[in-house]
Order: C-alpha cells, then structure tokens, then sequence
C-alpha cells in the first residue's frame, strides 16, 4: 500500500481543543492540520521546519470555524498559514467553508507564503482578520490562490488584513485565479486568458482590505492582483500603509501561473478586478507606473 506523509498533529471533527505552549518541527507533510472541526485555539506555539522541505505548511485549517490563531512563530519550507476547505469534490459534497478565524500577533520568519487562502478551497473561505503580524522572508505575505474547477461554492469574501510589517518579501499582496499547481492546473482550462462561460466550476473572490500595511524591501511586486475574465475579482482596498523596494531587488514571477513575465520593481498590477481603492498609499523604489489597471 502506498501511504501519504503524516501530519504531526491532525483533528477530525474535533470541537473545543486548546494547544498551547508546544513546539513542533521537522514535519513529513503538513505541521498542523485541523479539519472539519470548529472551536479551535493555537497560542504560544513554535513550528520550526527546513527551509528547503517542501509541502511543510506550518498550519492549514480546513473547513474549520471559530479559529483563533494567537502569537504563534513560524518558519517552515512551505506555507506558513493556509486556510483550506478541501478541492471540488470535498466542496461540493460538504459545502463547509473555512470561517471566522482570526490571526493576531504570530511571526512568519521564514516560507512560501505568510498567510494564504487556498489554493483548495472548493467550499470556501470567509470571514477572516490577519493582524498585527511580522513577515521576515517570505516569498509572498498576503496571498489569495484559486484556479478554475475549485467550484461556484469556492466563494472568498469578508477577508481583513490590517496592521502587518513585512520586511524583505518577494512580493507583499498577490492575489491569483489562475494558480496551477497540481496536473490540472496545467490545463488550457486553467491557463486560459480568455473570457469564459461561468459555470457550476467557477470560484468568486469578493471584498478584500488590506488596512495599515508596512512594507520594505519588496523585490518583484509591490502587488499583483489576477482575476478571472469572466468572474473578476470584486473589490480589492489598500488603505494607510507604506511600501517600498529594495534596490539591488532580484527578478521572478509575482505570482504561481502559466505565461506571466518575470519582474523586479513593479508597482501595484490589478488585472480583471472591478473596484480598486488606494487610499493614503505611500510608494517608493518602483520602476514605471506605481499602479497598472488592466481590463
């Protein structure tokens, strides 16, 4: 029998369990992995995994409610939060999102991505406040990943991101529709920049708020922002906050999807996105436009 990676910590439709205090590394697959439970905290837990270990999230709830990730250090090879609610099958027959979590005061010293949404999330997230955290090396910050084929149940909205530092971050606000990980994401379906008919397989991305944002040293994007032709993201706002590039910054593609450009020092990128709101937004150290509206 073949058999997956385990998890170090894993709960099945669990109900009120508290972990505090632990420290955990060296994971085979994901640290951990609550699913489909609800009235669930973290606080005061160290997740240590190498930089170089692949798949390693630090912590993925998946179709949970009621979470409370508190003062929580992370630096792992892979993501280091990743909200979850399972890919189209799981979506579809469960219809459980991933719901009213909130993360406060955590350190994300090292990983692929800070905090993420996604990118199997067939039932959904919403509901979700980030604050008050410190990303140190991440390849993205705050990063929203989805693809065609997660399901019209796919429906991210109500996300809350306020009062984070970032420092040294390849690229700090990336939202992307077309994220092609896995052997489907590679199909013409999924990498398509033409408008397509919505249907029971097309996700929705909603209201998103990005509030007291302190950026230095970001290196291909400030922020890339890729929504669907035929299902555009909705609202994106970046209010009060600062950002700025380093000078020696390298080059690479902002976001994980098929036949995009490298860049280095590129502004603020919003492509198929109805509302754009920029408000009190400081940048320096880009080169071009500080802000590309397309479609």
């Amino acid at each position: 029998l073949t058999w997956a990676r385990p998890r170090i910590l894993y709960f099945l439709n669990c109900k009120n369990i508290m972990v505090q205090g632990i420290s955990v590394k060296n994971t085979p697959c994901w640290t951990i992995h609550p699913y489909f439970s609800s009235h669930i905290g973290f606080y005061d837990i160290k997740v240590s995994n190498p930089k170089d270990a692949p798949n390693t999230d630090g912590m993925d709830p998946e179709a949970c409610d009621d979470v409370t990730i508190l003062g929580v250090y992370f630096s792992v090879g892979d993501d280091c939060i990743a909200l979850k609610s399972g890919k189209m099958y799981i979506g579809q027959t469960y219809k459980k999102p991933c719901s009213n979590v909130v993360i406060r005061n955590c350190m994300m010293h090292e990983g692929h991505g800070a905090i993420v949404l996604g990118s199997e999330i067939g039932a959904g997230v919403k509901d979700i406040v980030v604050e008050r955290c410190y990303f140190d090396h991440t390849d993205r910050g705050l990063r929203i990943k989805t693809r065609r084929g997660r399901s019209k149940y796919s429906v991210v909205d109500g996300i809350h991101f306020k009062d984070i530092k970032m420092r040294n971050v390849l690229t700090p606000l990336v939202i992307n529709m077309f994220y092609f990980c896995d052997p489907d994401g590679k199909t013409e379906y999924v990498w398509s920049k033409e408008k397509l008919p919505v249907d029971d397989r097309t996700p929705y991305l909603g209201s998103f708020v990005f509030e007291n944002i302190d950026c230095e040293d970001a290196e291909y994007a400030l922020g890339y922002f890729y929504g669907l032709p035929e299902q555009p993201i909705k609202s994106i706002t970046i209010k009060n906050s600062s950002f700025s590039v380093k000078k020696d910054a390298s080059k690479g593609k902002p976001a994980m999807m098929s036949f995009i450009d490298d860049y280095s020092k590129l502004g603020f990128y919003f492509n198929n996105v109805e509302n754009v709101v920029m408000d009190n937004v400081a940048a320096k150290g880009y080169e071009g436009e500080e802000v590309i509206l397309n479609n």
